[in-house]
């Protein structure tokens, strides 16, 4: 799906309009960086909230830690049925705008409900269920892009890598923004500050993307037609699932495992993140270049094995230097991942990237909730040095999986752009 002069991904070194394309795709097509920008600041408002999510319940709120859990399971369950809804509606050519907006306004109301109403029972029963709706916009995006670089001719391997490296850089800045701010604000003024990005991010949409944008693919669903059963798609999630379980574990115990087991300063899981975060986006930039000389499936063996080795060295990290040394590795693999991953899900349903899409984005969900669940589990029967050894199996299960499985047979042409 490559059209002439458009190898970089983004930039169209071509000149004038492109034949068939409305005049508000011409300026997005002439102008890449709106659709990248969009994404940006979507991951950094959503990203905003994640980490206030366990001290509201806990210091705010004044609940057991376990209460949290309910909160998290209702959230996510709500996304993996609106990633699915949204995913079929993608590919039955429902226009995206309406989609993302829906997402994103349930996700400002959420944010706003949270700071009016400190009630427990509001989180669980009206707000979590908002923000599993918000969450859908994720995965709406990344359909966006995919589509967004199809129509226009663009490498969708470079473009996926772009759209990824948006959501790092959304994570690298949004956590560490709210933090600072809770700490001199306090709650409720966090949560309607995201409430007014969540109003800059629907304003971005409504100005950026198109009305009538929606798939192009002569085989999406026809409303009322069955999704088909797609071994090949379910079975691309289950690495996904695996690295992305084996991430999480080990970012959810790490400050602890570094402050509490390592006896390191509390802020070197702080380093070891920027380390991690700098390294992961100049990896994904390059990935492109790593699926045409290996290929999606090898190239995700190739991170799973890099996680596994991390994992293994981490283990028996003692020193400040030892971290940041491995928190490069550790970046290294996961900007493969990040930058191959989505790419390898979508090549196994190509005419339907909607739903690809979706189980994609549903798989990370739940492999974080899993992984979330596992690490408090594991940290408490055992230790947080235990939960990196699970990590490392996770990682190390992940890349047998791709071992074994097969190609995608979509995955050279796509590579091509033919």
């Amino acid at each position: 799906m490559q059209g002439d002069g458009a190898d970089d991904g983004v930039s169209d070194v071509g000149s004038g309009q492109k034949a068939g394309l409305s005049p508000i795709m011409a300026v997005l097509d002439r102008y890449p960086f709106l659709v990248l920008g969009l994404l940006l600041v979507g991951a950094f408002a959503s990203s905003s909230a994640a980490p206030l999510a366990g001290l509201y319940v806990v210091e705010g709120l004044g609940q057991a830690p376990w209460k949290l859990s309910l909160v998290a399971i209702v959230q996510v369950c709500v996304t993996l049925i609106v990633n699915r809804t949204f995913g079929h509606a993608i590919d039955r050519a429902v226009p995206v705008k309406f989609l993302l907006v829906t997402s994103i306004l349930c996700f400002g109301i959420g944010m706003t409900l949270l700071g009016l109403f400190q009630i427990y029972w509001v989180y669980l029963g009206i707000a979590s269920i908002l923000l599993g709706i918000g969450s859908g916009a994720l995965s709406v995006m990344y359909s966006f892009g995919r589509l967004f670089a199809e129509q226009t001719g663009r490498d969708v391997v470079k473009f996926n890598g772009f759209l990824r490296i948006q959501t790092s850089l959304g994570w690298m800045v949004g956590p560490a923004a709210s933090l600072s701010f809770y700490g001199v604000y306090g709650f409720a003024p966090t949560y309607y500050a995201i409430a007014g990005l969540a109003a800059i991010w629907c304003v971005t949409c409504l100005v950026i993307v198109p009305g009538a944008f929606k798939s192009h693919h002569p085989n999406s669903l026809k409303t009322g037609q069955k999704v088909p059963f797609n071994f090949g798609l379910l079975s691309a999630c289950v690495p996904v699932f695996f690295i992305g379980v084996a991430n999480v574990v080990f970012v959810s115990a790490m400050p602890l495992y570094f402050s509490t087991e390592l006896g390191l300063v509390a802020s070197s899981a702080g380093f070891a993140l920027t380390v991690k975060c700098f390294v992961e986006v100049v990896v994904i930039y390059f990935c492109a270049t790593l699926i045409k000389c290996v290929g999606e499936r090898k190239g995700m063996l190739i991170a799973a094995l890099l996680g596994a080795v991390f994992f293994g060295l981490i283990y028996h990290a003692t020193t400040l230097v030892d971290v940041l040394a491995l928190a490069a590795i550790d970046g290294l693999y996961y900007g493969i991942f990040a930058g191959i991953s989505m790419t390898f899900v979508q090549n196994f349903a190509t005419d339907q990237p909607g739903v690809a899409t979706s189980y994609y984005v549903s798989t990370l969900f739940v492999g974080g909730l899993i992984g979330n669940l596992l690490t408090g589990v594991v940290a408490s029967a055992f230790d947080f040095q235990t939960t990196v050894l699970m990590a490392c199996a996770f990682a190390f299960v992940g890349a047998v999986v791709l071992a074994v499985m097969r190609d995608a047979k979509h995955s050279a042409s796509v590579r091509q752009g033919s």
